[in-house]
């Protein structure tokens, strides 16, 4: 079983009344469950799928803590601010957003940056620099802002 993808996210999403041992025994609970689920015709990598059913069980821990959800965003600065998904209907609605009005490859960044890839990370997958995947990620980010 890897440990890795359970551990980064944890530290990723632990806060003050969340502690990252707490999360990081719930990523390993999530992280079996994708195990048990992954289906590799799908497309994606384990490691990819894993690293989703962890975050969303997260979300899940932090809705229920904090009433919302709050996904750090990285920046090439090193800076942190949040982008906030309050609900379901809003992620909905900007779902619809962006396939309205973005095209498929900063569809797929901004869905990256959703799950919580690192821009090195999405850096690889896309074959673009640091700079190119903050650009794209700030600009998807305006549109839905002008949108909502």
């Amino acid at each position: 079983m890897n440990e890795r993808i359970p551990r980064i996210l944890a530290r990723k999403y632990a806060t003050n009344r969340l502690a990252e041992e707490d999360l990081f025994q719930e990523g390993m609970l999530a992280y079996m469950k994708a195990e048990a689920t992954f289906n590799p015709e799908r497309g994606v990598t384990m490691e990819t799928y894993a690293s989703r059913v962890i975050r969303n069980r997260f979300i899940d821990i932090l809705r229920k803590e904090h009433g919302s959800t709050e996904l750090d965003e990285e920046t090439t600065d090193g800076a942190t601010g949040s982008f906030s998904f309050d609900d379901e209907v809003n992620l909905i609605e900007i779902k619809k957003i962006l396939a309205q009005n973005v095209s498929d490859i900063e569809r797929a960044v901004f869905n990256s940056y959703i799950e919580g890839l690192s821009y090195d990370e999405m850096g690889k997958i896309f074959d673009m620099n640091r700079k190119k995947i903050d650009n794209t990620v700030q600009k998807v980010k305006k549109i839905i802002k002008s949108h909502i």
